[in-house]
């Protein structure tokens, strides 16, 4: 196990009203309670306008770095990254509301998450 960062997407689905940067504030004070710090960036929407889907929720998508204060695996990590964003997103803007984290893993998906949070593929 390594205490190394982990590069992570997070798909987000929350009500059509609420600003993605409230979204990325209540996220980051999620993991902050599960002692995992989180560098997060928005990702551009690909859609040309953004629509709103089933229920009243749009999705939103971040790139994130996430580091455990303590060495834990990186499954582990995604883990309680995912299960503490549905809690704070459930309990900040309604049960509807859900979160799913995966592990960035293929090359340009890499490359692309590193330009996105920093301007140039780049290790922190």
């Amino acid at each position: 196990m390594s205490a190394d960062p982990v590069m992570a997407v997070l798909r987000v689905r929350v009500p059509a009203d609420v600003d993605p940067g409230v979204v990325e504030a209540e996220l980051t004070r999620a993991f902050w309670k599960r002692s995992v710090t989180a560098e997060l960036a928005l990702l551009p929407s690909l859609e040309p306008a953004a629509r709103v889907g089933e229920g009243g929720l749009r999705q939103h998508g971040f790139v994130a770095v996430l580091r455990a204060a303590r060495p834990r695996g990186e499954r582990k990590l995604t883990g309680v990254a995912e299960k503490a964003a549905r809690k704070r997103l459930r309990r900040a803007f309604g049960p509807e509301s859900n979160a799913r984290v995966r592990l960035v893993r293929s090359g340009g998906e890499t490359a692309a998450g590193w330009r996105s949070m920093r301007g140039t593929p780049h290790r922190i």
